[in-house]
């Protein structure tokens, strides 16, 4: 099979004629294939080349083409749901499709339910898989569902580091379930019923109208198109839709757009939980920095077209230094985003700078500190400090989360409408650089050296020692 034919073939047919279906099966097939190089090169075409560009634009009618190519690509030859599927009562592509209508459009399907929330015993919130999107969004839902539903008990499915840094009452249990980044199709879709096989064992023993299932449009269910219970007792935020001229950010429209359609209580904003601070860091940070301390992050993982290259980098890293702010460096936790640090931290160094790892136990700071280890060790760490500084990414979403002052160089977005709806949400001040690409870096460093002033002239006013 050529897939590169075959995707060209799905991008330029209709969606819902005849070739369009045709070429969407035969590259799910692919996909599928025992070959797994040959399923790497289709898997790797169809959420690069067309799922993530189509469920990304935040355009109605690339959403209904996305919706029109996985239900084919779901009854594709092998798949690991088709048989499923037709077994819940989905023969076929169009069933499917009928179903997302349904749950997609207007009132939540299980208002009725919601009415009488003295009856619903367990709430299961199923995550969005990648920690940006779990901080934005289904920590919304999470809180939201937990205010609530005070009675009920909540179940957060989720990838490990994301279900343990999900702010959450003590009732939540956390039930850890993910696919790598790099998962083959098949994968994917053995992790939905994975999520299914959890939710019924979740929600055994308790009679309809007992649970409740929460899908903030989680790839575990393939933004919906998935069933993993009774839909009248499953809530579904559809976040692609939503009319282009309307700019409102996603963890907004999760806060108050749809959960207060039937809700009824006051909007709940993005949140996170880091409990102790590791190592003590917050009490270092205090006790020896007389002036500000700048947590950063240039960790976009897999993402590096959000990234303005070397050179706004190490400019930033300067700027800290000769304007005498100290730096609490992250490394990220992927290949790409280590080895970048590591660049940045061999620069800083021969800069005749002072630079040490941040928990390596001793009992001063220097010019330009390290943290290598978990987001909710780094966020420990980020408390204590003045600001945050880095691009769009799960940190930064964190820092707003935790009320630090954040400034976001926001770069890469594939088009203007994107970063409006991947704006942080927080309570705390928040800066948002928008640039094009990395020729703006000087640009960027400027705007950020105005911002770092607001920020010391905000520490000054509201120091309960100035």
């Amino acid at each position: 099979m050529n897939v590169a034919a075959l995707t060209r073939a799905v991008l330029e047919s209709k969606p819902g004629s005849a070739k369009f279906a045709h070429c969407a099966r035969a590259l799910a097939e692919a996909a599928f294939a025992k070959d797994r190089a040959l399923a790497r090169e289709a898997t790797r075409a169809i959420f690069a080349r067309i799922v993530g560009p189509w469920s990304d634009s935040f355009d109605p009618e690339q959403v209904d083409s996305y919706v029109w190519f996985m239900t084919e690509a779901v009854y594709a030859p092998r798949s690991p749901a088709a048989a499923v599927l037709t077994r819940l009562g989905f023969p076929g592509p169009a069933a499917l499709r009928e179903r997302y209508r349904r749950i997609r459009g207007g009132l939540p399907v299980g208002s009725e339910v919601i009415q009488e929330d003295w009856r619903i015993k367990r709430v299961v919130v199923l995550s969005r898989v990648t920690l940006r999107e779990d901080i934005a969004v289904t920590s919304v839902f999470l809180g939201a569902a937990s205010a609530r539903f005070r009675k009920a008990d909540v179940a957060l499915i989720a990838p490990r580091k994301n279900a343990y840094l999900l702010a959450s009452p003590m009732r939540t249990d956390r039930s850890i379930l993910a696919f790598g980044r790099n998962a083959l199709f098949a994968d994917r879709l053995k992790a939905w019923l994975r999520v299914r096989s959890r939710v019924q064992k979740i929600i055994a023993g308790l009679h309809p109208g007992e649970w409740l299932v929460i899908d903030p449009d989680s790839r575990f269910t393939q933004l919906g198109l998935l069933p993993v219970t009774d839909d009248r007792f499953y809530e579904f935020f559809e976040s692609r839709s939503v009319a282009p001229d309307d700019p409102t950010r996603l963890g907004n429209l999760a806060g108050s757009r749809w959960w207060m359609d039937f809700v009824y209580r006051d909007p709940t904003t993005p949140a996170v939980e880091i409990g102790t601070v590791d190592s003590g860091g917050g009490s270092l940070l205090r006790r020896h920095s007389s002036g500000m301390v700048a947590a950063v992050s240039f960790a976009v993982g897999r993402h590096q077209a959000r990234r303005l290259g070397d050179e706004f980098e190490d400019g930033l890293l300067d700027l800290l230094r000769r304007l005498g702010i100290r730096i609490l460096l992250e490394h990220g936790s992927s290949e790409e985003d280590v080895q970048m640090a590591e660049r940045r931290i061999a620069a800083f160094r021969g800069s005749t700078s002072t630079v040490r790892k941040a928990d390596d136990g001793r009992d001063k700071i220097a010019d330009l500190m390290t943290f290598r280890g978990t987001p909710k060790g780094y966020g420990g760490w980020m408390c204590s400090a003045s600001c945050f500084i880095g691009y769009d990414s799960a940190t930064t979403h964190m820092a707003v989360a935790l009320e630090v002052p954040t400034i976001e160089v926001f770069a890469g977005a594939p088009h203007e409408l994107f970063g409006r709806r991947w704006t942080p949400v927080g309570e705390e001040y928040l800066n948002v650089i928008e640039v094009d690409g990395p020729a703006d870096w000087p640009w960027a460093l400027e705007m950020i050296e105005q911002a770092l002033s607001v920020i010391e002239e905000r520490l000054k006013r509201f120091s309960p020692y100035g």
